[in-house]
């Protein structure tokens, strides 16, 4: 059975993206590989640690007494035994684990912990204009011959020759292996319908059930003067915002693939428009604020996104296989 212990010092770095796909990947080729979280986030119990239910959702796993809630940043011999006995049930019968490690935990404390369930190390970072190889390498003095390699998330294009020309020649000229570099994706940043309405405070009135959608962009109608066909045909699994009173608009949303419409200033819109939204399967909700407001507050919605999509967990898969050494990654878990 191989192990693979995933690792990072910084949140959002994409661990749990990472373990979720290659888990999904592995079972695509009809093979068991389990994913394993052996320490709740800090200062999480373990019914509120978030990655919890994205395994559930997207690997359809349960998980029994795992993670542990502890202080991930102090690793005694009880809590190690502990860990040790959940692995042993965990990874019983799989072909292989994938562990998701703590960004809490020390390096010194990383190494105890990965060599107590005999993994290796896979690294991953997320891209930033200061990310230099020198940083890297001190996750193999500290892993030695367990570290298995580095892969690098959310490049942003306009970075992406830096990081192809600069660090990764540096990466390679340390000794350090790269299994990629994952350029940053639109749809990894989206959010379902429902988590748009929940922080906009929107009160659905057609489609509720439809909810799941997942938003990837945010159009706000208007006045132009070519047909709203046109406008909005420009962007797919979106979220259309505007004055609950313009039917016109709605109609030319509608005719558009269109995952939902935010209504703004609480006006519900004709029965014709509902109508055709419950017909087309389109999500309509209704907020207080004014459309100005309404784009303010989503802001921040970027926030809210989680990797808990099944279209995200197929667009990361694309991802790997476009972008990373996707052989050897499988490769390092026995595939």
């Amino acid at each position: 059975m191989a192990v693979l212990y995933v690792a990072s010092e910084d949140e959002g770095a994409g661990k749990t993206t990472l373990c979720v796909t290659l888990a999904r990947l592995i079972a695509d080729q009809g093979r068991r590989a389990v994913v394993f979280k052996p320490l709740a986030g800090e200062g999480r119990e373990q019914d509120s640690d978030p990655d919890v239910a994205i395994y559930g959702k997207l690997l359809g796993q349960t998980t029994e007494g795992w993670p542990v809630a502890a202080s991930n940043r102090r690793l005694d011999a009880g809590l190690l035994g502990r860990i040790e006995t959940v692995f042993a049930d965990v990874s019983a019968g799989a072909d292989a684990v994938i562990i998701e490690g703590s960004s809490a935990l020390s390096r010194e404390r990383t190494r105890r912990l990965v060599e107590a369930l005999d993994a290796r190390v896979l690294v991953v970072v997320r891209y930033r204009h200061d990310l230099s190889a020198d940083g890297l390498t001190g996750w193999k003095q500290e892993m030695g011959e367990l570290l298995a390699g580095v892969l690098i998330n959310g490049c942003t294009l306009h970075m992406g020759h830096e990081a192809r020309t600069g660090l990764l020649p540096a990466m390679e000229s340390k000794g350090l292996i790269s299994f990629g570099l994952v350029p940053e994706d639109r749809r990894l940043l989206g959010v379902s319908v429902r988590q748009l309405a929940d922080h906009l405070g929107g009160r659905f009135i057609v489609c509720e059930e439809k909810a799941d959608a997942l938003v990837e962009h945010l159009m706000v109608g208007g006045m132009g003067m070519d047909p709203g066909e046109y406008y909005f045909r420009e962007r797919e699994n979106k979220a259309v915002i505007g004055r609950g009173d313009r039917p016109d608009i709605h109609m030319s949303a509608l005719a558009t693939p269109t995952a939902c419409m935010v209504l703004t200033k609480g006006i519900e819109p004709i029965e014709y428009v509902k109508y055709e939204a419950e017909q087309e399967e389109v999500s309509v909700m209704v907020v207080e604020t004014d459309t100005l407001e309404t784009m303010d507050a989503v802001g921040s919605l970027v926030d809210r996104a989680r990797f808990d999509h099944p279209l995200k967990l197929e667009r990361y898969g694309e991802l790997l296989e476009e972008h990373a050494d996707l052989p050897g990654l499988l490769g390092l878990l026995g595939i």
